[in-house]
């Protein structure tokens, strides 16, 4: 059965080890993540506190490029904000970047000893639709939200991954179920819903509506980004 959580706290304990997780932070974490890599960072390293950061810093073999968010604004003393549009090549082309947001980073170091962790995004969903097809157990999908909330771009991200992957309706469970009937619902106007979300807004309302439309440019990247051990890398490089 195709699992969906659409905030972190809804997540169990007792998840198989052996099943694909897709991490989906829409909004931006997971768009930026995939922006650098596309931008030619050798790996991503993902804190989930200013102290886990710190200490990836002190043990990195060279000096990493630190990225990273609170509240949307840059962390103080950070290279980079968790904007996609920074993620160029003169910031990141070659280097460890280590990625510290509010919501995103925190949610995939909960699966640090899961074997096939999936960073999806809309910027790379049949990338991801893909990559998921190499596996025969269902995916696990988890949202990472807003401060505990649910996020509409998270979930309606999770229901147009969920429908191309083109499951019938009796392998999926209630929440992945609600989310394909949403994207549905928006009768193809799926961005404009994005866009409007809570957390749309907000970004909005701090000058960062540029990031929306990054994120919002579905198949931009033909790449996934997946965990290799304890790092982020591009999937077609595995």
């Amino acid at each position: 059965m195709i699992e969906l959580y659409t905030i972190p706290t809804g997540i169990p304990d007792n998840i198989d080890k052996d099943r694909p997780v897709v991490i989906l932070d829409i909004f931006r974490a997971s768009t930026s993540i995939t922006a650098a890599l596309a931008a030619g960072a050798e790996k991503i390293l993902v804190a989930g506190s200013m102290a886990e950061a710190e200490k990836l810093k002190s043990a990195a073999d060279s000096v990493p490029v630190m990225a990273g968010e609170r509240s949307g604004f840059r962390i103080e003393g950070y290279d980079l904000g968790n904007s996609p549009r920074e993620m160029l090549p003169d910031n990141v082309s070659g280097k460890t970047v280590i990625f510290n947001s509010t919501n995103g980073t925190k949610l995939l170091r909960r699966f640090d000893h899961f074997e096939t962790v999936i960073v999806g995004s809309f910027v790379s969903m049949m990338a991801t639709v893909d990559y998921l097809s190499r596996f025969e157990n269902d995916p696990v999908v988890c949202c990472a939200g807003t401060v505990g909330r649910e996020s509409n771009e998270d979930t309606l991200a999770a229901g147009l991954l969920i429908s191309s992957l083109d499951r019938p309706e009796s392998v999926l469970d209630d929440a992945a179920v609600s989310a394909v009937r949403l994207v549905q619902n928006s009768q193809g106007d799926w961005v404009k819903w994005a866009r409007h979300s809570f957390h749309g807004r907000y970004l909005a309302s701090i000058d960062l509506a540029e990031d929306l439309d990054f994120c919002l440019d579905l198949d931009r990247f033909h790449f996934v980004p997946v965990k290799s051990g304890e790092v982020l890398v591009r999937s077609d490089r595995l």
